[in-house]
């Protein structure tokens, strides 16, 4: 796949987006969008109507077109949560694929993020050296605003607001025909929305940098006085705020050759840029034409094993799943041994379990959330655990995915584990078997570290005539880890049908 034209469609809140890639070099043939007002008809009615279904219809087929001259024989149609919010969004894209063929799949909130985030990583000069500086990343839609933290070159929180101009032009749209002082009630609900995000951002580092995306760019580049991506604007940004403020329409019309729909948009775009610079002291603020499609099609790349990503697009996965582990104040240093436990038995164990590269990060993702649920209480564990992972979005799993990790860090807790495999927890048979290799795994690593002392310094790792056998190298004695691994891998036994016997290396 990765070496022919490949195919992405995306609907948006303003439209459909669509590119054609080849993978291989991660280099786009074509791109194109669709205007179709969904933002508009989803936000006053929550409802998708006829008129909007038959704009969408005409969009994708007219995007098939454009796919089969460019030969696309894989294609993927996505749907981004703002369609999903309609009361009938599930009947709409029923309509679409029996009508164009188009099956749209979901974006969860968490893989928006974690696709302009990729995207970013990829295309952006020099982001490492921003995101070690400190990095907010804000990309405005016309329904949601996604602010992404970057620090010590890390990814750190991310937070979506409803806080799109076209939303909040609906959501305010008797105030602004009523109130006198439109400016200030419209500062003050962005502020209001604004206020958990500042109170919840990690501060231990300053952010100097802010890269805008989205809708927020391509109306900023209207604006602006040059149009150049990836350029340095604080100060003609400064200059575009004081100009917006107080400006009457017309003046905006004049003077920037905005349309009736840009207009409506401009004041909570640059009022929400301008509080987010202001409130964070912000130094430089950068444009960028890069967006979701641009991360949908290095998400595609990364799939295909295209040598052309020149980064670890599991770091982020990795740094939400960390950040929330410390937000819950698990043991750092029991957390890290159990983790590069689990690693290296699922590494010398893949001619047992048969799982892959994905299952492997699910495998880490896992071991770093595995007590979270201490933070509520010691008794139900494995139940706090699931319910607060799938409670909270680990920025780059899928929903499936969350909920295989979530129903891991229940089962490696639990005296019964086999239970909870029967239950109804959304997913398909194929993923609870490989939920379940991944708990029985877990709860080996986690007996290797039951003391909470990092006793064993290294395992050895043998499966010779169907039988396990785990070396542990240590200079202390490990009887607590001896007894916990023979009660432990019971369900690693039931599970796999090898036994596994546990030695102790003893060394001076």
């Amino acid at each position: 796949m990765a070496g022919q034209p490949y195919g992405l469609v995306v609907i948006e809140s303003q439209g459909v987006a669509f590119s054609v890639t080849n993978l291989q070099q991660l280099h786009e043939l074509d791109r194109g969008f669709y205007p179709v007002a969904i933002g508009t008809d989803n936000f006053s009615d929550n409802f998708l109507s006829v008129e909007t279904a038959d704009a969408l219809q005409t969009a994708l087929n007219t995007v098939l077109r454009v796919f089969k001259e460019y030969g696309v024989e894989e294609y993927t149609g996505f749907a981004s949560n703002v369609f999903f919010e309609a009361d009938n969004a599930e009947f709409v894209r029923d309509q679409l694929y029996n009508r164009t063929g188009v099956w749209l799949r979901q974006l969860a909130v968490s893989e928006e993020t974690y696709n302009r985030a990729n995207a970013v990583m990829q295309h952006f000069p020099q982001f490492d050296q921003l995101a070690n500086e400190g990095t907010l990343l804000i990309d405005i839609g016309g329904g949601t605003v996604e602010l992404m933290a970057f620090q010590r070159g890390q990814f750190c929180f991310a937070r979506n607001l409803p806080l799109g101009p076209i939303r909040v032009v609906e959501d305010l749209k008797q105030v602004q025909r009523t109130e006198t002082n439109y400016v200030a009630v419209l500062r003050d609900y962005i502020d209001s929305e604004l206020v958990n995000f500042l109170r919840l951002l990690p501060h231990a580092q300053d952010y100097k940098h802010l890269i805008i995306m989205g809708t927020g760019q391509h109306l900023l580049a209207k604006l602006l006085p040059a149009n150049d991506a990836n350029r340095e604007v604080l100060n003609d940004l400064r200059t575009v705020y004081r100009s917006v403020i107080q400006a009457s329409d017309q003046l905006l019309v004049d003077r920037y050759g905005l349309n009736n729909s840009e207009l409506d948009q401009v004041l909570p775009t640059v009022l929400l840029e301008h509080e987010l610079v202001t409130s964070l002291q912000i130094r430089h603020v950068w444009t960028s034409s890069i967006d979701l499609l641009d991360g949908l099609a290095v998400n595609a790349a990364i799939d295909a094993d295209s040598r052309a990503i020149k980064f670890d697009h599991t770091r982020i996965i990795r740094s939400s799943a960390m950040w929330l582990s410390d937000w819950y104040h698990v043991d750092r240093q029991h957390r890290n041994a159990v983790a590069e436990f689990a690693l290296q038995l699922f590494d010398r164990l893949k001619s047992l379990h048969g799982l892959g590269k994905r299952e492997r990060v699910l495998l880490e993702t896992a071991a770093i959330l595995a007590d979270v649920g201490t933070y509520i209480d010691e008794q139900d564990v494995g139940v706090n655990n699931e319910y607060l992972i799938r409670a909270t979005d680990v920025i780059g799993l899928s929903t499936h995915e969350q909920r295989m990790v979530a129903l891991v860090t229940h089962i490696y807790t639990s005296h019964k584990p086999g239970v909870y495999l029967s239950m109804d927890n959304g997913l398909r048979r194929a993923e609870r078997v490989a939920a379940a290799k991944l708990a029985s795994l877990l709860r080996i690593a986690d007996a290797l570290d039951a003391s909470r002392r990092q006793k064993i310094s290294q395992i050895r790792v043998s499966l010779r005539s169907q039988q396990l056998t785990i070396t542990a190298t240590s200079q202390d004695n490990v009887d607590l880890e001896r007894w916990s691994f023979n009660t432990r891998s019971r369900f690693f036994e039931s599970v796999f049908g090898v036994p596994v016997k546990f030695k102790w290396r003893k060394v001076q």
